[in-house]
């Protein structure tokens, strides 16, 4: 929502705005590391559309870990609540791109179709930067990774010079529309072989305060704490241990679009219930073996393996019969992963980048009512999932770089996956307690591939493209899912895999002051698991039905950079975006496809949560020798109009006839004293505008003030 600088230099330009930055001089980076499977390429080299982000550039004006891809092309977070956000990625929702932390893989089987608080739990303090990637990465990543990859990274271990040295730092963070406060603290202690570093976080949000006339926004505050802790020890010059431990907890996160606290915004429906609340655990233990340099087929490897520990309630009131009745729901997932990656050295035939991947889930799921007197009333056989549910991965890769005598660099790429879901204990009609399912498996195999090509024309100029697949299997969440949402959804054994062709094709050119990147891709899609709204006559619930379709998704991304003087750069950023998928329309007269003794009619809609067309201005102001840097920000999104089946019945979040447009200003500064002390200021949404990111349960804050002190000892 905000940015940092001051200028009137780009005036004619403030009409196509939008937010955070992609090409300021604090977010690009000679490497990236997520590109090629873990390994460091550059930057301006690659023949994939990415993005590296400075972690402290971002923790001001960023509430949580999703928010600091806001003003990416092709990029929307989403907002369930204040604290359960997640973004598309080129049009594509929260499990349909990989979350990666140190590059592990955090999405699993349990994820919703819209994944928003599992993003959320992966603390931004502490870390280093972020690595984004927009596109189908299926071949280096495997399943999910069709929208893009996010991996967030910790600093590289440092290891001194035979000399003890410590270091620490202390962060703080207070926001007035969200009435908020952080304080975060890190230490790090290294010596010639060792390297010790901690981190803690606590946050607190109050209820938010919306811009215009809506005010506060009733019960949407949270509290959160995160913990993070390495231990690295060096085995030689070119090889080191390194082991890993994180914990994140969110402590009664409240929904609010479907109970009485939801906010009536531009007709919106208010819910039936009194509350909706959610916690999460999430804990992850990793130890890996690093080396470079070491010749030969494996001359940059890393293996790692990894707990991925992630367990939720969500606590609900709700009426029933007149009765109030407390429901209980969650599950506690382990997923032990097991990842080997290889890169061979620069041989005359080429590079080459391999591995293997194995991950074990085990699930199991709880679900319970209370009565008006909190006295226990039922369990369920299954809470949101399968009651007992194990889902196994397995695959491999092999990716090929080479350089052909024209110039031409070639990078093609084949990936196997196979994934084997045991289903015991769930239901196949919604805590329907006659209807308990045998036992059942489904096992999903997939061989996809890529081509990547990309040359550089001149010293400033390059091009590059290609094709890539992704895929994605049905998980958990879609195979067995019942009432875990506001919709009640009804268990599909019967759906296939999800497979997407991605192509793109784009430019960047860099010389002088001028830096430009564009980019055009369209996706194909085929299988893509949809969920179609309609109305339950005999119960008179909104309930879904999920079914395969096909369609496409197609964009346009543009990033420009000038630098006007020492002191004076701008960024500008633009992304538009238009699809379709077939979806079911409730017509039980004349619909050609009958499911559960109902008739649909497939029709071609645009997919769930289009993003608008987005346009983002920034103009910072930082002098070489100066401790002042300023940034003013500048941010457009147009009315989000085009609506799913999905988007058009979501009447506590969407709008009739879509979500209206907004255009936001915000000013930032930060000053470093010479104690080592940094103090930034800066001010969200200065003209206090009220408005809803597309498909969110919240408004965005009002008028905001961010005052934020990090001092480093």
């Amino acid at each position: 929502m905000v940015n940092r600088s001051i200028t009137w230099l780009l005036c004619p330009l403030l009409l196509w705005a939008q937010e955070p930055t992609e090409l300021s001089k604090d977010v690009l980076s000679p490497l990236v590391v997520t590109a090629q499977g873990g390994f460091p390429e550059p930057l301006g080299k690659s023949v994939w559309s990415l993005t590296q982000l400075k972690t402290d550039d971002l923790l001001v004006s960023s509430r949580s870990m999703p928010e600091a891809l806001t003003g990416m092309p092709s990029v929307m977070v989403q907002k369930t609540a204040l604290g359960q956000s997640s973004p598309y990625i080129r049009g594509l929702t929260g499990y349909h791109n990989v979350l990666l932390v140190d590059g592990i893989r955090l999405n699993h089987s349990a994820m919703r179709s819209g994944p928003n608080q599992y993003w959320s739990t992966v603390e931004l303090y502490g870390t280093n930067h972020i690595e984004a990637l927009r596109g189908s990465y299926g071949t280096l990543y495997g399943a999910d990774a069709v929208g893009g990859v996010v991996n967030v990274l910790s600093s590289k271990p440092s290891f001194g010079y035979g000399e003890k040295y410590s270091s620490g730092e202390f962060f703080s963070r207070l926001s007035s529309a969200e009435r908020s406060w952080t304080v975060g603290i890190l230490g790090e202690v290294t010596s010639g072989d060792w390297f010790v570093e901690v981190s803690h976080t606590e946050r607190s949000f109050g209820d938010l305060e919306g811009g215009s006339d809506i005010g506060r926004q009733s019960n949407t505050g949270y509290d959160m704490r995160g913990t993070q802790a390495r231990l690295a020890r060096k085995i030689s010059n070119n090889a080191h241990w390194v082991f890993g431990f994180q914990r994140a907890f969110m402590d009664d996160v409240p929904r609010t679009h479907k109970t009485i606290d939801g906010l009536s915004w531009e007709g919106l429906s208010v819910g039936e219930e009194l509350w909706r609340q959610l916690d999460q655990d999430r804990e992850l233990y990793y130890g890996r073996f690093e080396w470079d340099n070491a010749g030969g087929w494996a001359n940059t490897g890393q293996v790692t393996l990894s707990l991925h520990q992630h367990g939720q309630e969500r606590n609900r009131r709700k009426s029933s019969a007149g009765d109030l009745i407390d429901d209980r729901q969650g599950f506690e997932l382990d997923d032990l992963g097991f990842t080997a990656r290889f890169k061979s050295d620069e041989m005359h035939w080429g590079k080459f980048s391999y591995g293997l991947e194995f991950h074990f889930e085990g699930l199991s799921s709880f679900g319970s009512d209370f009565n008006n007197a909190s006295m226990f009333n039922r369990s369920y056989t299954q809470g949101p999932l399968a009651a007992d549910a194990s889902y196994n991965r397995y695959a491999s890769y092999l990716q090929y770089a080479y350089e052909l005598e024209s110039g031409w660099k070639v990078q093609p790429g084949i990936r196997y996956s196979s994934v084997h879901a045991d289903l015991k204990e769930f239901y196949t009609k919604n805590n329907d307690f006659s209807t308990q399912s045998a036992p059942h498996s489904k096992t999903y195999e997939e061989v996809i591939g890529s081509v990547r090509v990309s040359k550089n024309l001149n010293e400033q100029l390059s091009v590059f493209g290609g094709f890539s697949q992704g895929f994605r299997p049905p998980s958990l969440y879609d195979l067995t899912s019942t009432d875990e949402t506001s919709i009640i959804e009804e268990p599909n054994l019967n759906l296939k895999s999800e497979d997407f062709i991605q192509f793109e094709v784009g430019a960047r050119h860099n010389a002088g002051p001028l830096s430009l990147s564009a980019s055009y891709y369209h996706t194909w899609i085929r299988d893509m698991i949809v969920r179609s709204p309609y109305l339950d006559a005999a119960s008179g619930k909104i309930k879904s039905v999920k079914s395969n379709g096909d369609g496409y998704i197609h964009g346009l991304e543009l990033e420009l950079g000038y630098e006007w003087s020492e002191a004076w750069s701008s960024t500008l950023s633009f992304s538009w975006m238009d699809g379709e998928v077939q979806q079911l329309l409730d017509d039980n007269l004349t619909g050609t496809v009958t499911i559960d003794r109902r008739n649909f009619l497939p029709v071609d809609r645009a997919t769930t949560r289009l993003m608008p067309i987005q346009a983002h201005i920034t103009t910072r102001y930082q002098p070489p020798t100066s401790p002042w840097v300023g940034e003013l920000s500048i941010l457009a999104v147009s009315k989000a109009d085009k609506l799913s089946l999905k988007d058009e019945t979501d009447k506590s979040r969407i709008p009739s006839g879509g979500t209206p447009a907004y255009f936001l200003f915000g000013l930032s500064g930060t000053h470093q004293f010479r104690d080592k002390l940094n103090m930034s200021v800066a001010i969200e949404n200065i003209s206090d505008v009220d408005y809803r990111i597309h498909g969110s349960g919240v408004n965005e804050p009002g008028r905001n003030f961010i005052f934020s002190l990090t001092k480093s000892f």
